[in-house]
């Protein structure tokens, strides 16, 4: 039986997305008041050397975290191999870490222009052992989001405020560095006081590599490839077409990024219940359960896309002002691609990873990649930051062929026309209610106001009158929690 079964997987996604939230609005608050305070210069720094180590902090990690996650369900229900497996798992991460650190040292050392940066580098580098002693993936496992959530809450308070303290003129550099570490990494020394709760973690030499290894090098190749695949877009709009177009595609980027991260926060939280479904053999609850995390993710996916498609002109505008409104159209086909590629998301935590099927998201993702750079390579030229969305609409849309193909064998779709009906309609509405705003209001933040609000209600009222089962199911759990309230 599975002890954790009884933790409701509904509140684990909303921790979840609320902790990814935090993620995003922490730097909404912090990077504006650092960079009018520290100037381009100071925070070009501080961003420069931040990009060093997140590479070597991805040469830390290898695939441990999410490899963790998947394999650890299987013993969560055994204490004693549940310790065994994150002292395992704990010791690789600590060989890694230290090759990591050392590898970052020799760069420093020997690339005289990198040298330059070592004081930040030195206190950036921090980052690389809070993600080691933090196992975050054992809090995963053991589905305890709630202290993940309430940890990253109170850490970024204490970071913002220190930030406020210490952070007042431009050359205070340093000790901005400090506290983007602090919210990153501080807490992650406590957790691991936090972990005895649940298991006994220690270094071991035993480290069970034949068993480990290959599953581990097989995610920590996909992540490279992913990090890869995300980052070519910029470099090659820099490369052919300039800074210019840089800034305008990473603004609709960053929407993208966000609404993607908050969306995968939802789905991320089923990785170990699906897995541990699996090891146990219950197939039933298996199918419920992913049956209901595709309605659930269906029902926020489809209104946030058609939301973001009224809404983008005004979207980029607020963000970066009105010499950013030519990535309104990137956003609106990125828009699209952030179907293709939630639903990705979906087929690797739901059925993939839990079936040990890593190799096809290797792959999918090698796919992918390729086809973004090639593609990119022929058609920036002419299209600037609209071509690199559309690339990667095009390689969003191959990840999800090539993983629906393969997933499609092990899960049922039920997906009543109703469902459907509802869904649809309810999108066409946020349109018609767009169009209707647009037309008879005038002002930015008047229409966007409305166009979000109206939308959202329209959207809501339709899956209320055509009785959509999941929107009711939904509706039905927060009217028991607040008459329970009372």
């Amino acid at each position: 039986m599975d002890k954790y079964k009884s933790k409701s997987i509904q509140l684990n996604a909303i921790l979840n997305g609320f902790k990814t939230i935090l993620t995003i609005i922490f730097p909404l608050i912090t990077y504006p008041y650092a960079a009018r305070l520290l100037g381009a210069s100071n925070i070009g720094k501080v961003d420069f050397s931040n990009s060093i180590v997140s590479y070597f902090i991805l040469i830390a990690g290898l695939g441990i975290a999410t490899y963790a996650v998947r394999e650890g369900a299987y013993f969560r229900n055994d204490d004693e191999k549940l310790s065994r497996f994150s002292s395992e798992v704990f010791s690789i991460n600590v060989i890694s870490t230290i090759l990591a650190l050392i590898l970052l040292a020799i760069f420093v050392v020997f690339f005289k222009r990198i040298n330059t940066y070592s004081d930040l580098i030195l206190i950036q580098s921090i980052m690389i052992i809070g993600n080691l002693v933090g196992v975050n993936w054992l809090f995963s496992i053991v589905e305890d989001y709630l202290y993940i959530t309430v940890r990253t809450l109170i850490v970024y308070i204490l970071a913002i405020i220190l930030m406020f303290v210490f952070v007042r003129n431009k050359d205070d550099y340093l000790f901005y560095a400090a506290t983007t570490v602090i919210a990153n990494a501080g807490a992650n020394f406590f957790s691991f006081f936090h972990a005895r709760k649940y298991v006994k973690i220690r270094f071991t030499l035993r480290l069970n590599l034949n068993y480990h290894i290959k599953p581990i090098m097989i995610l920590f190749l996909t992540t490279i490839t992913a990090t890869i695949y995300v980052n070519s877009d910029k470099t090659l709009i820099g490369l052919i077409n300039g800074d210019y177009y840089v800034g305008l595609y990473s603004i609709a980027v960053n929407v993208y990024t966000i609404l993607k991260n908050t969306l995968a926060a939802v789905i991320l939280v089923a990785l170990p219940r699906m897995t541990s479904f699996i090891a146990s053999g219950d197939s039933k609850e298996y199918h419920v359960l992913a049956d209901k995390l595709l309605k659930v993710t269906i029902l926020l996916l489809f209104p946030i896309v058609c939301g973001i498609m009224v809404t983008a002109p005004h979207v980029v505008v607020l963000i970066g002002g009105i010499k950013y409104a030519d990535a309104s159209l990137s956003l609106q086909i990125l828009c699209l691609s952030l179907i293709f590629a939630t639903l990705a998301i979906y087929f690797t935590n739901v059925v993939l990873l839990p079936y040990k099927l890593e190799k096809v998201n290797l792959i999918a993702s090698a796919i992918s990649a390729i086809v973004n750079i090639v593609i990119n390579l022929f058609i920036l030229k002419y299209f600037q930051q609209n071509g690199a969305a559309v690339t990667t609409l095009i390689a969003e849309f191959l990840m999800f062929i090539i993983e629906y193909y393969y997933a499609k064998r092990y899960i049922k779709f039920n997906l009543s026309k109703r469902f459907i009906t509802s869904i649809l309609l309810g999108c066409i509405s946020i349109f018609i209610v767009g169009y209707i705003i647009s037309t008879f209001f005038k002002g930015m933040f008047v229409v966007l106001f409305l166009e979000i609000v109206l939308g959202a209600i329209s959207y809501g009222l339709i899956l209320l009158v055509l009785k959509n089962e999941m929107f009711m199911a939904m509706l039905n759990v927060v009217l028991d929690k607040l008459k329970v309230s009372h």
